[in-house]
């Protein structure tokens, strides 16, 4: 039961930060209340094997009240957050308000589909379970429709990928993956040459933050697996037939996943507006980060995670499991000297390595000057991913061996007999 003489700590969002701030904290002297839209944490990493049918939704996600369930002072709350008063300090949700001596935002971010036009109506983003999962059903419902068509339209069997990036990279290479070694297998009377996936990257070169040396690898490997890799590709707009270039071209293509790009993913912080008023009446949000993750204007409020990130966009902190994990300790520590006394300390990013899976048996790894590709770096990519996913190990371990050894997709189902987008 909470108690009122205790301090307590309100945390908002349950991805990897703010999980990680609150299991830090569990059992401690603060009362702790996480409030999240869902009733589970989802391994985001993984989300782009859950879109290519080669893992369960179940398999990266992890019910909370398990995660906390040894931990007496944390509540949970399956709510969805309003507004946030920094002034009277109280969260609000649709189901009641909740006092708070400190704040700890970890709400994320998500992909800033309306920026471009037509990308938000016609455009599938891949931050959440359900979006994996409609990505997989709009790629198994275009093999349906395409062997009940007498021909096939134009670019009904494209699938293009927005963003060279990690999460772009990895989802090409596993799109290509599952239709070569498993979808045209049942769908044999398709042809091959109809079948076209395709990386579109703005800058010159795939996987930014990678050495020059990687980045060559990654973009020749892609390109020997059949994918159709474009640099210097910025996208103007998407409609229901394809997508047209800031050059003219077009891309014939029905099925368009958007992954470059982040803005923050929190109501609360439109209300923080208010906080700073202009004279038209008006408002503007200047939430500005001190180095221990504090909100300037009000030390009492941390933001931690992908929020963070997109607040400071100075810092070099990339938009990582990594960096969410290392906030989440940090803010707790900070939480923990502040409840005897004590100053909260700066936060420092520890860069310990970068990965991405490439296809069955290849990956790139980079830690510090060390530089691996191929199966040794697919090795490594499987065993960290597979150490640091919560729950359902042996599972996914016999899941990937599965998929990735023999081929094979369980997850092949096409559950939602009508499409939810409006290419059908």
């Amino acid at each position: 039961m909470p108690n009122s003489l205790r301090s307590r700590v309100v945390i908002v969002g349950a991805g990897f930060a703010g999980l990680q701030a609150a299991q830090r904290l569990a059992n401690t002297a603060f009362d702790v209340v996480l409030l999240n839209r869902d009733n589970y944490h989802t391994f985001q990493p993984l989300l782009h094997q859950v879109a290519t049918a080669e893992l369960t939704p179940s398999q990266i996600a992890c019910p909370l009240r398990k995660l906390l369930r040894r931990a007496r002072n944390i509540s949970f709350q399956m709510v969805e957050v309003t507004s946030v008063d920094p002034v009277a300090q109280i969260v609000m949700t649709q189901q009641g308000q909740h006092r708070y001596d400190f704040l700890v935002m970890a709400t994320g971010s998500r992909v800033p589909l309306e920026r471009f036009p037509g990308a938000k109506e016609f455009g599938f983003p891949l931050k959440t379970i359900s979006q994996a999962v409609a990505l997989r059903d709009q790629v198994i419902r275009s093999f349906e429709q395409a062997t009940s068509l007498p021909t096939l339209p134009p670019g009904l069997l494209t699938f293009s990928v927005v963003g060279g990036g990690a999460t772009g990279v990895e989802l090409a290479g596993a799109l290509k993956d599952w239709i070569e070694r498993s979808l045209v297998k049942d769908y044999p009377t398709l042809s091959c040459q109809d079948i076209h996936v395709v990386l579109l990257q703005s800058g010159d070169r795939l996987l930014p933050g990678f050495s020059p040396k990687l980045q060559t690898y990654v973009r020749r490997h892609l390109q020997q697996l059949g994918i159709e890799v474009h640099l210097f590709s910025r996208v103007r707009q998407v409609s229901s037939q394809g997508i047209t270039l800031t050059d003219d071209s077009f891309v014939a293509s029905k099925t368009v996943v958007w992954t470059t790009g982040v803005s923050s993913d929190s109501p609360p912080l439109e209300m923080l507006r208010q906080v700073h008023p202009i004279s038209n009446g008006e408002s503007v949000c200047k939430i500005s980060l001190l180095p221990t993750l504090q909100a300037a204007d009000y030390p009492n409020i941390y933001f931690i995670g992908d929020i963070a990130s997109v607040l400071q966009p100075n810092q070099s902190w990339p938009q990582l499991a990594a960096v969410a994990v290392q906030q989440g300790k940090a803010v707790a520590r900070s939480l923990l000297r502040q409840s005897v006394g004590k100053v909260p300390l700066p936060f420092r990013y520890q860069h310990r390595g970068s990965m991405a899976i490439l296809s069955r048996y290849a990956a790139v790894v980079q830690i510090g000057k060390l530089e691996l590709t191929g199966f040794i770096a697919w090795i490594i990519w499987l065993g960290v991913h597979l150490a640091l996913l919560r729950g359902h190990r042996s599972s996914t371990l016999l899941q990937w061996w599965n998929s990735q050894g023999r081929g094979e997709r369980s997850a092949q189902m096409l559950l939602s007999p009508v499409a939810t987008n409006p290419f059908f």
